[in-house]
């Protein structure tokens, strides 16, 4: 309300300024002042901001941004077709490597398992031939102990040499049979001679059967610890 009243007295100040000189007459008259012009010189007085007359509101064409002054894009630029070239170098040159260390890995595997079956079979064949001369070994030496076992068995009484065949019949079978098969045909005649039981004339019967089927196959075990007729 006091602003409403502050613009009317200017305006009453400033035409009565004019009418004193006769002036205001002559505007008014001639069209050259009006009610808005007068308004217009009441604000000028007053320090009021003038009101562009263009100022409604839209942007003029100096304050908008030239269209060419917007980078276009379509197409990118020899130094980015360079990057993309040399990561693509790169990313080949990683896989290409990566490929070539997982054969490497792959080729020294099969390696390493072909050297360990090498090996294992090396074993092998050590273990047999180990176990192949052990065997003959213990035969050579079953050997000497049984032509040592026989000398001293021919030399003993038929009782003595009696007791020591039952022994060994109830041990090993074919060691007696074979102990008997060795020895002079007189010697063995005076120590079957000593079984007079018919549990023993019984022994003695088995170990005639046992010496006959040994004297026709030739490849009737030789030692009660291997298979035969006579085992055990």
């Amino acid at each position: 309300m006091l602003g409403k009243l502050y613009n009317s007295a200017a305006i009453v100040a400033l035409a009565t300024l004019l009418a004193g000189g006769g002036f205001v007459a002559y505007l008014f008259g001639s069209g050259k002042l009006d009610a808005e012009r007068t308004e217009r010189i009441a604000a000028i007085l007053r320090d009021e901001p003038r009101e562009s007359p263009q100022s409604d509101g839209k942007q003029t064409e100096a304050d908008q941004p030239a269209e060419s002054d917007t980078p276009v894009r379509n197409a990118p630029s020899a130094q980015e077709i360079q990057q993309t070239r040399q990561r693509d170098r790169l990313r080949r040159a990683v896989l290409a490597r990566a490929g070539a260390d997982a054969d490497a890995r792959r080729a020294l595997a099969d390696q390493m398992l072909q050297h360990a079956l090498s090996v294992q079979e090396q074993i092998e064949a050590s273990k047999t031939a180990w176990d192949e001369r052990v065997r003959k070994m213990n035969e050579a030496a079953q050997d000497e102990g049984f032509q040592r076992e026989l000398k001293i068995v021919s030399k003993l009484s038929p009782k003595l040499a009696k007791g020591h065949v039952v022994l060994t019949w109830q041990k090993h079978k074919a060691d007696a049979v074979r102990l008997l098969r060795e020895m002079e045909p007189s010697k063995v005649t005076r120590i079957l001679e000593q079984f007079k039981t018919p549990e023993e004339q019984q022994l003695a019967h088995e170990l005639l059967e046992q010496l006959r089927l040994q004297s026709t196959n030739p490849n009737a075990p030789r030692s009660g610890r291997t298979a035969g007729d006579a085992s055990n």
